[in-house]
């Protein structure tokens, strides 16, 4: 395979990261056949990364972030076809808080750019602090408090504050 990663190391690697990106995809996209699609195209994505995605210091950290992407351009692609949102598919695997910030962030998807949305959903869907966000993000923890004003001030103009994701405002 031209791109450095061969048979076997995919396998390996669909083995260990598949469950991972479908989970993530299905709560995020709230369909099993969207989710299955998003793990295709990351493993695309993996087999033409190749070297590139071998010397990612954290793979997981790769997988989380072209998942994320995908998901939320699938999203974005979603409502511009279907303005209503769909029935969700049951998922034992999330909690009533994730549930909540996957609806939240899909409310927000037309109305956000892709940085915004990629910060909330690191933020309230993950849970994951400022600091964290800023060092998957590769930006300062002050850019990260800047997305997340704005967040809460579309949110709330938009009547779409999750609970205590807004509240919450870990540092």
């Amino acid at each position: 395979m031209a791109s450095g990663l061969g048979a076997e190391e995919l396998r390996e690697l669909y083995e260990r990261f598949a469950p991972v990106v479908h989970r993530r995809a299905l709560a995020l996209l709230g369909r099993d056949a969207d989710a299955w699609d998003i793990v295709q195209e990351v493993f695309e994505r993996m087999l033409t990364a190749g070297a590139r995605f071998r010397r990612e210091a954290r793979p997981m950290t790769y997988v989380y972030r072209v998942t994320t992407n995908l998901c939320l351009n699938a999203l974005r692609s979603r409502h511009l076809r279907e303005p209503a949102l769909p029935e969700r598919e049951e998922s034992a695997a999330l909690t009533p808080s994730q549930w909540e910030a996957a609806d939240f962030i899909r409310h927000l998807v037309g109305r956000m750019g892709e940085r915004e949305l990629e910060v909330a959903t690191l933020h309230f869907f993950d849970g994951l602090t400022q600091e964290e966000i800023a060092q998957m993000l590769d930006v300062s923890r002050k850019t990260i408090v800047r997305d997340l004003e704005s967040i809460r001030k579309k949110a709330a103009e938009l009547g779409r504050l999750p609970g205590e994701h807004l509240e919450a405002g870990r540092g």
